[in-house]
């Protein structure tokens, strides 16, 4: 527990995942020791109303918070029956309440219910594979492909919305392979559509990236949205595949501080250079000369970057960011004012004047 938070807790899961199995068996051998027989013999009938009780009370609460989720409707059923049975946790509660709490028999019906749930749990399972899920499949179109085999492509994707999409083509275009993760099945499932080879499955799953190739890959690209998931798979990546370049988008400038704390050197902001393209041409569109809205574009640019350089030591203090930023965008803002000042009288041309002319 100590050790769970350093850096050394991916290495303590992969050690520590044999002992999984044993313990639980020993809790659940443990828990059985402890159920009274005769009291359950003695009171089948109650036993089964207990049981059907709160699985059914169970199903129809958590399928009503799967349809709140919004949680694609071919899942709902698995997903609701797999949380329908009792939880380990209560055989903890019911033991720790005690008899002063509950008498023993009560405590013994209440630990046999959720035990027989979890017995009747996978049973149930079977039947809904077997008589109900065919249905859902008949209208769902081409089923996700999941990465069963081990993959050998050397650059891999992870995340393969609006930014890997255009990674990942432009790649393709050059005839290289690429391997696609991407763990949202609606995006999956109309990519494979345009005739995209992706693969569902979560990245920050150590197993699906070696099975991915992650061992062999030379690059791997980070684009998944949510930058918590960007960072994890960042962290596994660097601890387990240190031969791969990590090539990482990051949703904003506080991302990318907390990339350039993980080692990462190739970012990208995602929407930067896109934003500069349409400065430029908002320039353009007030009469400005190509070249002249090209040269400002790129010494924003520039200096941009270099002020994020300059308050990237400070970023988390937020009175030291504030401070620096402020700093650097005056000095900027002044250069530019002595730059458009030297412009004006070289060219002769008065440029807030073609402004005004342009908006008239």
């Amino acid at each position: 527990m100590l050790l769970a938070e350093s850096e050394y807790r991916r290495e303590l899961e992969t050690d520590i995942e044999p002992f999984k199995g044993l313990l639980l068996g020993l809790f659940f051998i443990a828990v059985g020791m402890s159920i009274n027989f005769g009291v359950l013999i003695a009171s089948p009938w109650l036993m089964a109303m207990l049981v059907v009780g709160f699985m059914v009370i169970k199903l129809v609460v958590i399928y009503a918070l799967a349809k709140a989720m919004g949680l694609a409707y071919q899942e709902r059923p698995v997903f609701t029956l797999l949380l329908a049975q009792g939880g380990e946790f209560a055989f903890v509660v019911f033991q720790a309440a005690g008899p002063d709490v509950l008498p023993p028999e009560i405590t013994s019906l209440l630990i046999g219910a959720v035990a027989l749930s979890m017995l009747l749990s996978p049973l149930l399972l079977v039947l809904l594979d077997k008589f109900v899920l065919p249905r859902y499949s008949r209208n769902t179109g081409p089923q996700l492909e999941e990465i069963s085999e081990q993959q050998d492509a050397k650059v891999l994707i992870c995340g393969f919305g609006r930014y890997g999409q255009i990674v990942g083509r432009m790649l393709m275009s050059q005839g290289l392979r690429v391997t696609v993760l991407d763990h949202d099945s609606d995006t999956v499932e109309g990519l494979r559509q345009f005739g995209f080879r992706v693969f569902y499955g979560d990245a920050t799953r150590l197993d699906l990236l070696r099975t991915a190739g992650a061992g062999s890959a030379k690059a791997i690209v980070v684009a998944v949205d949510d930058i918590e998931q960007s960072l994890e798979i960042v962290d596994l990546v660097t601890e387990n595949f240190p031969q791969a370049r990590i090539i990482a988008r990051a949703r904003n400038v506080t991302h990318l501080f907390q990339l350039r704390d993980r080692g990462v050197k190739d970012i990208e902001r995602e929407v930067f250079e896109s934003s500069l393209r349409s400065a430029r041409s908002v320039l353009e569109a007030l009469n400005w000369p190509a070249h002249e809205a090209r040269e400002s574009t790129m010494r924003f640019r520039l200096r941009n970057l270099r002020l994020t350089d300059e308050i990237y030591p400070h970023y988390k203090d937020r009175a030291k960011l504030i401070a620096a930023n402020k700093e650097g965008r005056q000095q900027f803002e002044e250069q530019m004012a002595r730059e458009r000042e030297e412009r004006q009288r070289r060219s002769g041309r008065d440029w807030d004047r073609i402004e005004e002319e342009a908006d008239s």
